[in-house]
């Protein structure tokens, strides 16, 4: 009987609070503090507001990703202001950021691109005695798919991804390989891992340890579980492989 599948939406035990409202709360408090200490805007007043804004942001609890994006608001914000950019470049850049990022406010799940060294590692996780089924979970632009397919035959190779531009710039790679390997736009949460044999995974340290409790509900034994740097909470992994000198590795599970 198949396994059920384990929907889990990340925030609602991270924190009542979104992230995007942290961030806006953490902008205003920075700007009170600059603007009670300074009053009018000066290059270090400006400096202090954005390190500010990412330091009150990583109080509240944001992921590290988060630091760059809060420090550097305040500092984008002075520059459009004092180049008089049009407001239209503002809205265009918001649209891109967000067909993009799509849903990483809400899952904390910002776009990570596996590279070559991380599919070739992967390429030797995959027994060659029989056809495998692989499923890339927030497969971003199907890199790792695509790096597979010339190497895999008779493998069902199949990846999953919410943002809009990433998934479209999957599927056409999925199209130009004749069918070598799919993309299906969705949440990958709504996914039931009961069919595969090797789940592939290079989301964030956010939702390790929900995305662990549905890979033991629902993966059989004797399949895999690949993660891509980041690691499952009190969990070890039974192999490590390194990934050259960037410091990343791929973590393996054996359910």
């Amino acid at each position: 009987m198949a396994a059920k599948s384990i929907t889990d939406p990340v925030t609602t035990r991270h924190a009542a609070i979104p992230p995007i409202a942290k961030a806006l709360l953490a902008q205003a408090l920075a700007w009170i503090v600059v603007q009670a200490t300074f009053g009018e805007p000066a290059p270090v007043a400006l400096l202090i507001e954005s390190l500010l804004a990412g330091g009150i942001g990583r109080l509240f609890g944001l992921e590290r990703w988060w630091f760059p994006l809060n420090a550097g608001f305040t500092l984008l914000v002075a520059a459009g202001l004092m180049l008089a950019i049009d407001p239209l470049w503002y809205l265009a850049a918001f649209a891109i950021l967000f067909v993009t990022y799509w849903s990483t406010f809400r899952t904390q799940v910002p776009l990570f691109l596996s590279n070559r060294e991380a599919v070739d590692a992967l390429a030797t996780l995959l027994p060659t005695e029989r056809p495998v089924r692989l499923l890339d979970i927030g497969c971003g632009t199907g890199t790792v798919m695509a790096g597979l397919a010339g190497r895999m035959q008779g493998d069902r190779l199949r990846g999953v991804e919410i943002a809009p531009v990433p998934f479209a710039i999957a599927w056409l790679r999925g199209r130009l390989s004749r069918g070598a390997f799919s993309v299906t736009r969705d949440d990958f949460w709504c996914e039931n891992l009961a069919d595969e044999d090797v789940v592939y995974a290079f989301l964030s340290p956010v939702p390790m340890g929900a995305l662990w409790r549905k890979v033991r509900a629902e993966m059989r034994p004797g399949s895999l579980f690949v993660s891509n740097t980041f690691e499952v909470p009190g969990v070890a992994p039974d192999h490590v492989i390194p990934l050259g000198r960037s410091g990343r590795a791929l973590l393996v599970w054996r359910l």
